[in-house]
């Protein structure tokens, strides 16, 4: 890794600008073994010799679509990539940051954009979690910029609390892949600059919940984008551990996250 854990400065950036970029999160060797470790899953689905990650998943697609969605569901759950992902530095980082002794877990999880993927979340804030703020974590497999999409943040929305959540998707309507998801009205969005974050391979960027983000779409053709992320949550703010009625996470909707007590 590129970055020494400054925890001070680290901290700094947080605060700052809502994110943090390592350079070289995962090594080159854990980057490949990461690939080999999902391509070997996708193998498991249909054995064949193509040894290509993004060329292996078009064939997957094409031979199944609801099991290539299988594979990118399960796939964050397998030891290897946990591993190499909840890095030590890492997590004494987020215990720092937050100033516990407990972290959990809040939804490790793959995300896959090819070329016809254009199911991208609009901009919205880190939600649904265990905890009300948490640090999250993204990192590519493939490197990011304009044509293969990636992530954009909005600059000092971070400093702003938490906005209000609608459910029904500006671009798409109510499909039902939407449900679950939500994003900010366009007027509060405005308000702050857009910027897109190229990031390479086996870098990661930490953000803070709080921090307004979306997605890009892929436009490179024959292109998969993978990412891989996860969602740490403090032993702070987890009204399940203070109200017997609360739901293990916090609802998307319902619930003003600006009130919700320590």
């Amino acid at each position: 890794m590129k970055n020494k854990w400054n925890y001070n400065k680290i901290s700094k950036e947080l605060q700052k600008n809502g994110y943090y970029v390592f350079e070289e999160y995962f090594s080159k060797k854990d980057l490949k073994e990461i690939k080999d470790t999902l391509l070997r899953t996708l193998n498991y689905i249909k054995p064949c010799k193509e040894a290509n990650l993004q060329k292996k998943y078009y064939k997957i697609k094409k031979f199944d679509s609801k099991l290539k969605g299988h594979w990118y569901d399960i796939s964050p759950y397998n030891i290897n990539i946990l591993q190499k992902l909840h890095k030590p530095e890492m997590i004494n980082f987020v215990k720092t940051y937050f100033k516990t002794k407990d972290i959990f877990s809040g939804r490790p999880a793959i995300h896959v954009h090819d070329d016809e993927n254009d199911k991208l979340l609009d901009p919205h804030q880190e939600t649904n979690q265990f905890a009300r703020d948490t640090l999250v974590f993204w990192s590519p497999l493939f490197d990011t910029n304009e044509k293969n999409g990636g992530m954009a943040v909005y600059k000092n929305s971070h400093k702003y609390g938490y906005f209000e959540h609608k459910l029904e998707h500006p671009r798409l309507g109510k499909k039902s892949w939407t449900d679950k998801y939500t994003h900010i009205d366009e007027k509060i969005i405005n308000r702050f600059e857009r910027i897109h974050l190229k990031v390479n391979a086996g870098s990661a960027v930490i953000f803070l919940s709080s921090l307004v983000h979306s997605g890009y779409n892929n436009k490179k053709k024959g292109s998969v984008r993978i990412t891989i992320t996860e969602r740490f949550n403090p032993l702070k703010k987890i009204p399940f551990l203070k109200n017997r009625n609360a739901t293990i996470k916090i609802p998307f909707q319902g619930i003003n996250y600006n009130k919700i007590p320590d």
